[in-house]
């Protein structure tokens, strides 16, 4: 089912009243009201986010009403549900008369959920939310605003790290796009030095021109269609700038991919760099170098886990593998740590 509605600025007092043990953003609290235009006067470009979602009805409230509460002029909001059968449906179904398009159906996944998504889009500025995160008040003005002050095909905020449980969620780190290991461990990319940053994939927007150039994202991937993604938009030209504004709440729990599955990403980012590797855009050894690190988390995940099963031949086996790769990454060049700083990601004029 798909509900097409006018692009009206919903009030709070207009959406569903919240649960009754929920305050705060965004239940009872708003984003302050965003200028008739940006602060030289340009009118507000369209923004489109996308959000796909599958059996988080314990999350999914929450993010729309993150995205619907930003008091975003020119915002079109698309969400796009896998066939949710845990109340999901209803939920959106609830918050219909703001979303712009939505549907409910099977796919072949998050990728193709997105990908669905951005084929409906008429935005000039793209991003997507996953249903089990939120956006900061405000944070759409803050991106046009970057973006339009940037003049790059790509912005990067930064996002805050929240862990569900039990108990009240609780902050475990504020991540800066600048801090912790750059998106690139060598310089795959042919077209020039790879840009240091670190990748937070919430808090990432780009152009549509960007998006249609590059094909969307790869759906043969299911934990790392991002990162590949940003990877091919590099190596097309795409610029990206960096600003300290904290954009995205992300979620870690239970049922998050990135908290439960690191031996599948770490083992999808190999086949990642392999099949990079063979593009034109890229240089096929650093891509090659690019997978030992992964590889030796990968080991040493493995070595764990047969540790726990009782299998004494696989741990040692794993852990071996494990400790080679350590020690190359000890002797290599580069190999040590993120090596290629050569490039710096920009940042907007303004921006700390």
């Amino acid at each position: 089912m798909t509900a097409v509605t006018d692009s009206t600025v919903p009030r709070i007092e207009d959406l569903p009243p919240p649960p009754k043990d929920r305050t705060g953003w965004p239940w009872t609290d708003a984003s302050d009201p965003v200028p008739p235009t940006m602060r030289d006067g340009t009118a507000w470009p369209s923004i489109t986010i996308v959000t796909p979602s599958y059996q988080q009805a314990g999350f999914l409230e929450e993010t729309l009403r993150s995205v619907l509460l930003q008091g975003y002029p020119k915002l079109e909001y698309i969400v796009v549900d896998g066939g949710s059968t845990d109340g999901s449906v209803d939920i959106i179904r609830s918050y219909a008369p703001w979303i712009t398009r939505w549907v409910s159906e099977s796919d072949d996944g998050q990728s193709d959920a997105i990908n669905k998504g951005f084929r409906w889009a008429t935005g000039s500025i793209l991003g997507w939310l996953n249903s089990d995160d939120t956006y900061h008040p405000g944070a759409l003005a803050e991106v046009a605003e970057a973006m339009h002050r940037a003049g790059t095909e790509i912005v990067l905020g930064a996002m805050d790290k929240v862990q569900f449980g039990d108990g009240e969620p609780r902050l475990v780190k504020r991540s800066l796009p600048w801090e912790g290991e750059p998106f690139h461990p060598f310089p795959i990319l042919r077209n020039g030095p790879a840009p240091a940053f670190h990748f937070y994939q919430p808090s990432m927007f780009w152009t549509r021109e960007l998006w249609e150039e590059t094909g969307g994202l790869d759906d043969r991937y299911h934990y790392v269609m991002d990162m590949e993604w940003c990877n091919r938009a590099l190596a097309a030209g795409a610029r990206i700038a960096t600003v300290p504004d904290v954009w995205t709440r992300f979620a870690l729990h239970g049922g998050s991919k990135s908290q439960d599955l690191t031996h599948l990403q770490q083992a999808e980012r190999i086949t990642m760099y392999r099949r990079l590797g063979r593009e034109p855009g890229f240089r096929r050894l650093y891509c090659l170098l690019s997978t030992v690190k992964p590889a030796q988390v990968v080991l040493s995940l493995l070595a764990g886990r047969a540790e726990r099963d009782g299998g004494g031949l696989r741990m040692h086996v794993y852990r071996n593998g494990a400790r080679l790769l350590k020690g190359l990454r000890r002797v290599v060049p580069g190999l040590r740590g993120a090596a290629n700083l050569e490039g710096r990601a920009e940042r907007p004029s303004g921006a700390a």
